[in-house]
């Protein structure tokens, strides 16, 4: 159904995991533009490799198929949309990075709990689960860049809210650029 990379050999160990794509949630247009820049100014590396996006989901562990999909996609349909508020900045220190705050964490868990209890992610053990929702601007760069970033930026970011209406199927190629392959829309239900 999806192509996936067949020789990760190149890439670094943590990207490995993510040959099999994830989850994100993507802003919409007119949000995600103004973030795109972000990333590609303080972090170009990161930048070049997916869009502003939040990370929604552990990597799967196997190969995407057409059931597996249809799974996700119908849990999706038993959530409703919902509006994510982006700003203020903030980071996880004493990990390095400047990431936009994203709110409710408690709608966006509920969703990716439910997605993780599909069988897509069977086995997976979360990872990430005490990490909050987060949109990042830059990950790939020292303590002390992170603390001067933080001091720059203040104030001077768009922040906002966007429609939540859907999450993504995003897959990386060889280069380990994610692709948006797969649109799965949020319902009417008020999981």
């Amino acid at each position: 159904m999806f192509a996936y990379v067949e020789d990760v050999s190149a890439w670094e160990p943590w990207q490995r995991d993510y040959r099999y794509g994830a989850l994100y949630v993507f802003p919409p247009p007119g949000v995600i533009e103004p973030v795109d820049t972000l990333r590609a100014r303080y972090d170009p590396v990161s930048a070049a490799t997916c869009q502003a996006h939040i990370s929604f989901s552990e990597p799967l562990p196997g190969p995407l198929r057409d059931e597996s999909l249809d799974e996700l996609a119908a849990t999706c349909q038993g959530f409703a949309a919902f509006d994510v508020a982006y700003g203020p900045l903030r980071t996880f220190l004493p990990h390095p990075g400047v990431v936009y705050e994203i709110q409710p964490q408690d709608r966006l868990r509920a969703l990716c709990d439910a997605l993780h209890a599909t069988s897509p992610f069977s086995g997976v053990v979360p990872k990430r689960g005490d990490v909050a929702f987060h949109m990042t601007i830059a990950e790939l760069i020292s303590v002390d860049r992170t603390s001067e970033l933080v001091s720059e930026l203040a104030g001077r970011v768009p922040q906002g809210v966007f429609r939540c209406q859907a999450v993504e199927y995003a897959l990386p190629d060889a280069g380990f650029r994610f692709r948006r392959l797969a649109l799965l829309p949020l319902g009417r239900g008020s999981g």
